[in-house]
């Protein structure tokens, strides 16, 4: 047996070099980082899809609501017709009209739909009131109701605008309150990091409520 052969097993038995755990230490430090990464790519890409999905819904959400309220539209002559037109009211952050609504979840018949865009520091707020119809204080009384919902709260800046070929070319960001309903009414999403397409909403009804039921009344203006 060689002198030295007891020593060197000696040695070796003794576990890593210093050299060995600063490159073992590297290396760990290195796959650590690359982990990490991965773990905030994926985090970003999920909180992405996230958002991109609450965008998504917020914008259907809104676009069905609006569309079905104003598919129920029903004209009204407010009287005196010749004074007072018709109850629907618009301008850039306010729409209110009248429309027949089902009997279920609560009572049906006519009611004053008012659409709202309120501004709280950054944020647009878009809500929708629903209150019995009161020809008393439709253009500029206050709805006293509970059922009161907010569909959309936003960075972004929201507009109501009107269109009827009859008034004008161009899209009105005021209704004129003689003039009969509108054919189209468009909300718009500006300003914001993630912008809407418009929302365009035709209205399908252009005949007055006492056209339609003569027996309750009214002035037929059709």
């Amino acid at each position: 047996m060689h002198p030295d052969t007891g020593y060197r097993d000696a040695r070796n038995s003794n576990g890593f070099t210093l050299v060995e755990v600063l490159m073992s230490i590297s290396l760990l430090a290195v796959a650590l980082t690359l982990l990490m990464g991965g773990f905030r790519f994926t985090s970003k890409a999920w909180d992405a899809g996230e958002r991109a999905t609450e965008h998504t819904a917020e914008l259907e959400r809104v676009h069905r609501v609006f569309g079905n309220m104003l598919d129920r539209l029903m004209p009204l002559s407010l009287q005196p017709a010749e004074e007072e037109g018709y109850a629907f009211s618009g301008s850039s952050n306010r729409l209110r009209f009248t429309a027949q609504l089902p009997p279920y979840p609560v009572s049906g018949g006519i009611f004053t739909l008012e659409f709202a865009v309120t501004s709280d520091k950054d944020l647009d707020r878009l809500e929708l009131t629903i209150a019995p119809f009161n020809p008393e204080t439709f253009r500029n009384g206050e709805l006293r109701t509970d059922e009161k919902s907010l569909l959309l709260e936003t960075a972004g800046r929201l507009s109501f605008s009107y269109f009827s070929s009859d008034v004008s070319e161009e899209w009105q960001s005021d209704w004129p309150e003689q003039a009969v309903p509108p054919q189209l009414v468009r909300i718009q999403l500006q300003e914001s990091v993630q912008p809407w397409p418009e929302i365009v909403v035709p209205i399908s009804i252009d005949m007055d409520h006492a056209c339609v039921f003569p027996e309750l009344g009214g002035s037929c203006r059709l």
